[in-house]
């Protein structure tokens, strides 16, 4: 009974992977609300996708490409003035941002703005 449990778990393991999988397809295009309720407008550029606060014109995400299965991207904090490598999953109106800087990490969610 032990291992069918074990096999249960590790099956919900794989299917929520695959139901969160990144596509190289994925369209992160549009108006997107931080949670300090900033506009970043996110665009296709040569290099993959930008990402620009829409009232300083600051580019806030740049170099958004798929790499090795997964969104990444460089971020940057301009109340800190810093940037850090970032790993980016769309999750339907939601954007999640795991951004990574030595050993730290902060996730960010921002929505879809209409």
């Amino acid at each position: 009974m032990k291992h069918i449990n074990i096999f249960v778990f590790l099956v919900g393991i794989l299917m929520s992977s695959v139901a969160f999988a990144q596509g190289a397809s994925d369209d992160f295009s549009g108006k997107w609300k931080t949670d300090e309720g900033d506009i970043i407008i996110i665009s296709k550029s040569a290099a993959g996708f930008v990402g620009e606060a829409e009232k300083k014109k600051i580019v806030i995400l740049k170099d958004i490409n798929f790499s090795a299965g997964q969104w990444v991207s460089v971020i940057y904090n301009p109340k800190k003035d810093v940037t850090a490598d970032c790993e980016l999953y769309l999750e339907g109106n939601q954007l999640k941002i795991v951004a990574t800087k030595g050993l730290f990490s902060k996730t960010v969610v921002w929505t879809k703005a209409i």
